[in-house]
């Protein structure tokens, strides 16, 4: 029924991840692609200095700290063309992109954002772009040349960098990355025009905000949620206003309404797209940046449990912050989406453990050097070098060697014989040096 209605604006935002050694050579590389550095104008300098508290605006929009946020826009006209298929039939989707933003992070781990523009405006067609695009494995057409959507952005996005791996080759990022990208997506509908009440703007909500047909919600189809499951979703909603409703989930951020981001007046209409595209996207942006970081400290305790034990209480004092404004709403918008990431249970179980850990290595650790100790004492109680040489002495005449075949026999044998005794000693070492080889090898 409303797979026909035409929106007022839309705004569809595409995150992704991928991993690089932050320097000024990344920074140098972008550049030649015509990568900008973010400037603020002085009004929303203002604004933000009188919204939101110093840590996070530091963080993620002045860049005045080690640890900020570094912010590169790309302004594209390009666009391309997504081949659905379903059942047989064949779908082209265009869309082109209004602007293309990385956000680079000391600690290596980048995000990426591409702002669709949508040719059409029906909510049938705003869905499929959404449905096309979040995929890392759908197609698209460019200049005539089909190729996955994750390849596709991998060339012509980030000058190569490889966020998927392929024909075996291992990209770290691709092992906790999933295979669908992130959705922050913000409809403005003419609901008062079409008789859209609050019960079916939920509906509308819901199927933008799973990515469904338009009409699954309230419906009879195979896909149509439960009354349960329908209302369990929403109850993580944000409902402040009467002319919009907010939908956190886990992969998608989803906004419908009417007249939030539409006005009769164009500088109206201007800075109210400016909060949702740069302010409340960088409020969710912040929670996806722990959610992803979690992630990959997740994978790499394994490795070495030491290394990321301490980074990963160095990440906690300088990004996890518990409020990020003066105003409530900014803050509600916060917590609503922290709490569907399931940021803070996370971090309670990844915290209980990193204390099993510490004590395991501690225990561990006096262990080794009760060892240490005992293998230092019986050292010692040889009374100098002497002795020792004279039983080698007495071993190479009774085998026979000269001093150039014996000695450096025993350096080897020594040699062989400390590996067991360090890597005993050096667990984490060890780890890091296995890690390193498995991979030469793939």
């Amino acid at each position: 029924m409303h797979a026909q209605l035409q929106a007022n604006a839309a705004i569809i935002k595409l995150v992704g991840i991928f991993e690089e050694k932050y320097s000024k050579a990344l920074l140098n590389r972008f550049f030649k692609k015509n990568y900008k550095i973010e400037t603020l104008t002085d009004e929303t300098k203002s604004k933000l200095k009188n919204q939101y508290y110093p840590e996070f605006r530091d963080l993620f929009f002045f860049g005045q700290e080690e640890s900020s946020v570094k912010v590169l826009q790309l302004q594209s006209a390009e666009g391309i063309t997504f081949i659905k298929e379903a059942f047989k039939n064949v779908t082209e989707i265009a869309t082109d992109f209004s602007q293309v933003e990385l956000f680079l992070f000391p600690n290596g781990l980048h995000f990426f954002s591409i702002q669709l523009s949508p040719r059409q405006l029906e909510l049938s067609h705003l869905s499929d772009v959404m449905f096309c695009a979040r995929s890392f494995e759908s197609t698209v057409r460019y200049k005539g040349v089909d190729q996955t959507w994750v390849s596709w952005i991998e060339d012509h996005l980030l000058d190569g960098i490889q966020i998927s791996s392929k024909n075996e080759k291992r990209i770290h990022v691709d092992e906790f990355s999933g295979s669908k990208f992130k959705l922050f997506s913000v409809i403005d509908i003419p609901e008062k025009e079409n008789h859209i009440d609050l019960a079916t703007r939920e509906k509308l909500l819901y199927d933008l905000g799973t990515v469904s047909m338009i009409g699954s919600a309230g419906g009879n189809s195979y896909n149509s949620p439960s009354n349960t499951y329908f209302e369990l979703l929403m109850t993580d909603k944000i409902s402040v206003f009467n002319n919009y409703t907010i939908l956190p989930l886990f992969d998608t951020f989803t906004v419908v309404g009417e007249g939030f981001i539409t006005s009769p007046y164009p500088n109206s209409a201007l800075g109210m797209k400016l909060t949702w595209t740069q302010t409340y996207f960088r409020i969710y942006l912040y929670n996806i940046f722990i959610k992803y970081n979690l992630f990959r400290y997740n994978l790499e305790m394994g490795d070495d449990s030491v290394k990321v034990r301490d980074e990963f209480e160095s990440f906690l004092n300088t990004y996890n912050l518990s409020h990020i404004s003066y105003n409530f709403l900014p803050n509600l918008i916060f917590h609503h989406h922290r709490n569907g990431l399931q940021i803070d249970e996370e971090l309670e179980k990844f915290q209980e453990r990193i204390n099993r850990i510490s004590q395991a290595i501690q225990e561990k650790a006096q262990k080794r050097s009760n060892l240490l100790l005992t293998f230092v004492g019986a050292m010692t109680s040889i009374s100098g070098l002497q002795p020792v040489i004279e039983y080698l002495e007495i071993g190479r005449k009774t085998v026979g060697l000269g001093y150039f075949s014996f000695y450096p026999l025993v350096v080897i044998i020594a040699i062989i014989l400390a590996i067991p005794l360090l890597a005993y000693l050096f667990p984490e070492k060890k780890k890091k040096i296995v890690r390193k080889w498995k991979q030469r090898k793939a």
